[in-house]
């Protein structure tokens, strides 16, 4: 009898397994569109120490030429991605683990590393508007061109131009990460103009990709 109710409680135990999430393996790739399973991010190593304040404190100011009102507002949502984005615990740990070619460094970097320009983000101190206030300015500007261009800025202003050809189809988030990929050449980051993976690592490109993928989650 004995041995029937230690058999007995045996399945009972083994019946209450729970059942594997399907999406619980999932790995978000950063540089394709899909997110079929809306998990949350894939989790990495944490960095050392707590969120700086900075990052909590992140804002945006804006001036827009050309848009109007719905296009506003999908900029306004766009900017509430970014601050959401910046102020996780995720954002910081993408940047601070980035690796290309088996280097935990960005290319065109300027000579800094990674948890440099983590810190320069959250300075926010644009090369024609210098000082720590943690705060992304931004002038943006609505076109429209049949061309592959979806924005472009010149070193020199502080405006960004936005192609209305994907701006006006785009997601808050991907319209996020486009503004993040143009806003950080105003803080003195560059890339190739052609085509290449290594381009994909740049400073701009990586972190407008990890700003879209993970603003997917703030939408």
């Amino acid at each position: 009898m004995m041995k029937l109710v230690l058999l007995s409680l045996v399945l009972i135990l083994m019946g209450c397994k729970p059942a594997t999430d399907a999406c619980s393996n999932v790995q978000e790739q950063e540089m394709t569109q899909s997110d079929t399973c809306k998990t949350d991010p894939p989790s990495l190593p944490d960095p050392v120490g707590e969120i700086p304040n900075e990052a909590l404190l992140f804002s945006t100011s804006v001036i827009f030429t050309n848009f109007e009102r719905e296009q506003e507002e999908k900029v306004h949502k766009a900017l509430e991605i970014i601050k959401a984005v910046v102020a996780s615990r995720e954002f910081r740990k993408r940047v601070y683990h980035f690796t290309y070619n088996g280097k935990q460094a960005f290319v065109d970097n300027q000579g800094y590393s990674n948890e440099d320009i983590y810190q320069i983000l959250l300075n926010a101190s644009e090369k024609l508007n210098p000082g720590n206030d943690h705060e992304m300015d931004l002038d943006l500007e609505l076109y429209y061109s049949y061309k592959n261009t979806v924005g472009y800025t010149y070193p020199n202003v502080m405006r960004i131009w936005m192609n209305t050809k994907y701006f006006n189809v785009y997601t808050p988030a991907e319209v996020a990460g486009n503004i993040f990929h143009e806003w950080t050449h105003k803080l003195g980051f560059t890339h190739d103009t052609q085509y290449s993976a290594a381009r994909d690592a740049s400073v701009p490109y990586a972190l407008g990709y990890i700003i879209r993928n993970l603003g997917k989650h703030y939408e």
